[in-house]
């Protein structure tokens, strides 16, 4: 959404719709654009930025089902709310089925319809913060995988034996010169228990009593 207000377009032949949207909702704080048939909303879409669609139907020169279609294919972020008629009730639940968050039906009820609009821009917000967590989320993993990829490279360049273990003493780090040392044929691909491959008890509960603290 906008920094300031949330912007909302508003697409219907009947400028009577328009010009009461439009006042209905500037009064509230938010920003309008209008449009009145599909052609112009689809040109609007692609040049604004814009935080909720309300998309009348029956429209000339481009009707609502097909400014649906394009809208949720160019921008899938942006809900759709259906302006419809009584007539054309059956048409709006179809649309929700392909996409269309809500619909309303004229002549609107004022809380109802903004509530309807709200609900839409909520949904929004929510799936911009999950989209930014998972962005952050996987750069993190990222970050995780090239620092542990450098301390790999680190370990594995000592000529000394290193050897990490977790909690459970199970080795999940070492370095070449390690299984040198103490003479470890096996591959250590994954977590290995340390009494697997150190043949020596004193050690092994020495270690147990670090951990311990």
């Amino acid at each position: 959404m906008t920094e300031d207000k949330a912007r909302v377009l508003v697409v219907d032949d009947e400028k009577v719709v328009r010009e009461g949207c439009q006042r209905g909702l500037k009064g509230r704080g938010y920003e309008v654009l209008t449009a009145e048939n599909g052609r112009d909303a689809i040109n609007c879409l692609s040049i604004q930025k814009v935080d909720v669609l309300l998309l009348d139907l029956k429209m000339p020169i481009m009707g609502g089902e097909e400014v649906l279609e394009m809208a949720r294919e160019k921008h899938a972020d942006i809900p759709i709310i259906i302006i419809t008629g009584h007539g054309t009730i059956d048409t709006a639940v179809a649309c929700m089925k392909k996409g269309a968050y809500d619909f309303v039906t004229k002549p609107f009820q004022i809380e109802q319809f903004l509530i309807t609009i709200n609900r839409a821009l909520e949904k929004r917000r929510l799936e911009q913060k999950a989209r930014k967590y998972e962005a952050e989320r996987l750069r993190n993993l990222y970050d995780l995988g090239l620092e542990k990829s450098r301390l790999k490279t680190i370990i594995h360049c000592i000529p000394n034996g290193v050897m990490v273990t977790n909690r459970n003493l199970e080795v999940v780090l070492h370095n070449p010169a390690l299984t040198r040392i103490l003479e470890i044929a096996a591959s250590l691909d994954g977590p290995t228990p340390l009494v697997c491959i150190l043949d020596n008890p004193t050690l092994v509960e020495t270690l147990k009593q670090i951990q311990s603290g």
